[in-house]
């Protein structure tokens, strides 16, 4: 796992745990690399905790199977504040989605992690 102590690292992460399969490796990463009371904002529902987060990522994998989150821009840092851009799609495919996480981070690992999603381009 990479070093969590510096923002990418931290990033690298927190990606790596939202790429990972259903499973020990997933639940593994989830409780090394957010607190135990973290909270998850997205555009359309609110989890909480290593539970919550589960449930986040695996809503992604069913509904973009085989998906992939790739880093896009670079990282910008700001105190306990660490955000970057984003696109998402299924490995080997075009990107179908493309936004910015904001995580707030608490002794080396993400308590808070809010989701923008870029409005879709068609959408003016």
């Amino acid at each position: 796992m990479p070093d969590r102590a510096d923002p990418a690292g931290i990033v690298a992460a927190h990606l790596d745990a939202w790429n990972a399969p259903e499973g020990p490796v997933r639940d593994g990463a989830v409780g090394a690399v957010y607190t135990d009371d973290v909270f998850v904002g997205e555009p359309d529902v609110a989890h909480r905790g290593h539970e919550g987060m589960s449930r986040a990522i695996a809503a992604l994998h069913v509904q973009v199977p085989g998906v992939v989150i790739s880093r896009s821009g670079p990282i910008g840092t700001a105190q306990d504040l660490v955000t970057y851009a984003w696109t998402l799609g299924a490995d080997g495919g075009p990107a179908v989605a493309s936004g910015r996480d904001v995580l707030l981070v608490r002794d080396g690992r993400v308590s808070a992690l809010y989701v923008l999603v870029d409005p879709a381009a068609d959408q003016g």
